[in-house]
């Protein structure tokens, strides 16, 4: 991978990404490349994917867009819905949060898995397309990109998937935050001794 890394452009070894990447929500007021886009898609394609269903399904919402400004409703709809316990304003500026969280991100990315003929192919396709959305992950590092990675509010919405246009029978991956990151996070790991055993 040739771009940019932590101190400035050169090559980024797939260790060196690895250890660099970092899950940020935080990014500069700055576009993100098509180019640095359709890279990290293709690398998403050469994820592992045992018996080749090519299960991902991707949804970039384009910033300024109708349907980002769609999702991020929905977004900002079910955080107010699920937050009855706080009191006002407090909840309508958390709900507006969301909201706008969503639509100030420099890029925006759904990724779905397909099922598969059986429950076990279904497993199989999701751990690909989880491998997928971290083959883009590395990616970006080497773009000088970071990705947030959601389960949280912009996917939770019933209706998140009919607005979209995924089949009702996809599961939701994630959606992704992307851009030059306004903060770096330290990293944070435990040795893996602890977690190995040797026999």
């Amino acid at each position: 991978m040739d771009s940019m890394n932590e101190t400035g452009p050169g090559p980024v070894s797939v260790l060196d990404a690895i250890r660099a990447r970092r899950s940020v929500r935080e990014f500069l007021d700055k576009p993100v490349p098509r180019g640095s886009l359709e890279r990290m898609l293709d690398a998403a394609r050469w994820a592992p994917n045992h018996r080749l269903t090519f299960p991902w399904r991707f949804f970039l919402l384009e910033k300024g867009g109708e349907m980002r400004a769609r999702v991020a409703s929905l977004s900002r709809e079910w955080t107010f819905e699920n937050n009855a316990q706080l009191p006002e304003p407090k909840r309508t500026q958390t709900a507006d949060a969301a909201r706008h969280e969503l639509l100030k991100a420099p890029a925006f990315i759904y990724a779905y898995s397909v099922p598969g003929a059986n429950e076990e192919v279904t497993r199989e396709n999701y751990a690909a397309v989880c491998i997928s959305c971290q083959n883009m992950q590395l990616v970006a590092v080497a773009e000088g990109l970071s990705m947030g990675w959601s389960t949280g509010r912009p996917t939770r919405h019933q209706d998140l998937g009919k607005t979209l246009g995924a089949d009702p029978s996809w599961q939701l991956v994630g959606a992704f935050f992307i851009g030059y990151p306004a903060v770096q996070p330290k990293a944070q790991r435990a040795e893996i001794t602890g977690h190995v055993s040797w026999l």
